[in-house]
């Protein structure tokens, strides 16, 4: 059932990354559910859905901030970890396993969701997003964020060219990872409209993946599945792609800690009419 799917997309596959995840990535994520969080302006007490919550890092924001949070993923260590991390703060999060494309919620539960690189990754987002916004209430508000401007994630961009220095021109993959798919204005214009979601805005962020230090990047960075099986891919070469990639960083940005900027869209809407007759 998933052969046809990519390695970000198996559920199953992202369980044994939660901790180099939470080390290396979310630093990043956090940045992005900042933004989506003022955005959204919870009110003290309200309930609010993270979809493809990670290991936590924008539901413990939103806690933080007076809400009360369900975090939903489908990656069962992930799960884990976020149970963990709300017990040892005490904080108002309940961590479920569940399909975004089929959220065992009630109609207008929430009174807000947001997802931070987690619907793009489902195999049907349209669908995913159409379930936001049916558990949150009428005119309740929604955010996505989402990739954009790949040439601008320096983190992927130094990567290949480390494995270019060390390993020549490679080929291009047969198709574009799956989180990509709305890297344009318009094609996240489109998913809103497909969703039947209204879409207020769309703002283009900037953020920076921020490390210790190169080395310690480079010793992290197979913190997703996609991202490990590229390393893998190398071979007898990984090390030495991983020491090139170290290297440069360390060239260009010293010994202490270092910073690769990436770009991404908040796409702000509000859940339906839920009396709409749905386009399923």
């Amino acid at each position: 059932m998933t052969s046809h799917l990519q390695q970000d997309q198996q559920p199953a596959r992202w369980s044994p990354f939660a901790e180099a995840y939470e080390a290396a990535f979310e630093p990043l994520t956090n940045a992005f559910a900042d933004a989506a969080l003022k955005a959204l302006d919870l009110a003290p007490g309200g309930l609010c859905l993270d979809v493809g919550a990670g290991t936590g890092g924008a539901a413990l924001m939103a806690a933080s901030r007076g809400a009360r949070v369900i975090a939903i993923d489908a990656a069962e260590g992930m799960i884990a970890r976020i149970r963990a991390r709300a017990r040892d703060g005490a904080k108002p999060v309940w961590a479920a396993a569940m399909d975004a494309q089929a959220l065992a919620l009630a109609d207008g539960a929430c009174d807000a969701a947001l997802s931070v690189f987690g619907i793009i990754l489902c195999p049907d987002p349209v669908r995913a997003l159409r379930e936001m916004g049916r558990v949150v209430r009428p005119g309740g508000p929604l955010a996505v964020v989402t990739w954009t401007e790949p040439q601008n994630y320096e983190l992927v961009s130094r990567l290949i060219a480390a494995v270019t220095a060390v390993r020549g021109t490679q080929a291009p993959p047969a198709e574009g990872p799956a989180q990509l798919r709305f890297r344009e204005e318009a094609t996240l214009r489109a998913l809103f409209g497909a969703a039947e979601v209204p879409l207020d805005r769309i703002v283009r962020i900037e953020a920076d993946l921020r490390a210790r230090s190169a080395a310690w990047l480079a010793e992290h960075l197979a913190f997703a599945p996609g991202l490990a099986a590229m390393l893998d891919a190398q071979g007898r070469d990984r090390e030495v792609v991983l020491a090139r990639f170290a290297e440069d960083l360390r060239r260009d940005q010293g010994d202490g800690p270092v910073a690769l900027r990436a770009v991404a869209f908040l796409a702000l809407g509000r859940a339906p009419d839920q009396n709409r007759t749905p386009g399923l």
